[in-house]
C-alpha cells in the first residue's frame, strides 16, 4: 500500500498548484485516487469513525468525480480502468450495516414511546389512568428527595 494523504492536505495542495497528476485506479469494482507532487506519489485516505486512517475506496466513478470536483477542486485526472471488473462483489460497508441497525433499533424504541404516550392519552380520557393533582406531585417529589437524602 502507498503512502496516504488526507483530502484536505490535497486540497491544499491544489490549491497550490503542486499537484503534477492525478490518477483515478480501478481496484475490481472499486476506485481510488493517486495523486503525484515533487517526487512523491500518495494515495487519497479517509479517516473512519473509529479513528483509523485507510485508502478511500469509491464505488463509482459519479462518487470519484463529485469528490474530486466538490472537495478537491480537481477537474483534470486520469482514469486507470485496467483493473476494472464490474462482476467483482461490491465494497461492503460494516460501519454502514451497524449505523443502520441503530437506526432501526432507535425507531423501533420511538414507535414503541409513541405508543406508550397514545395508550396513556387514552386513559385519561376513558378514566382508567388517574390524573396526579400538582399538590400530590410536589408531595411525591418531596418524600423521593428525603429518602434520597437519607442514602
Amino acid at each position: 500500500m502507498s503512502e496516504l494523504i488526507a483530502p484536505n492536505s490535497l486540497k491544499d495542495l491544489v490549491d497550490a498548484h503542486a499537484i503534477h497528476h492525478a490518477t483515478v485506479v480501478a481496484d475490481k469494482a472499486a476506485f481510488k485516487i493517486n495523486v503525484k507532487y515533487g517526487m512523491v506519489e500518495r494515495t487519497v485516505s479517509v479517516r473512519t469513525r473509529d479513528g483509523q486512517i485507510k485508502e478511500r475506496v469509491f464505488t463509482s466513478l459519479d462518487a470519484v468525480a463529485r469528490f474530486m470536483r466538490d472537495k478537491i477542486h480537481l477537474t483534470q485526472y486520469d482514469i486507470n480502468a485496467a483493473n476494472f471488473d464490474p462482476s467483482a462483489k461490491a465494497v461492503k460497508r460494516p460501519d454502514t450495516a451497524k449505523r443502520l441497525t441503530a437506526a432501526h433499533a432507535a425507531l423501533s424504541h420511538s414507535e414503541w414511546a409513541q405508543q406508550k404516550v397514545q395508550a396513556a392519552r387514552e386513559g385519561m380520557l376513558n378514566g382508567t389512568n388517574k390524573l396526579i393533582e400538582p399538590d400530590e406531585w410536589t408531595a411525591i417529589r418531596q418524600a423521593k428527595q428525603r429518602h434520597r437524602d437519607t442514602l
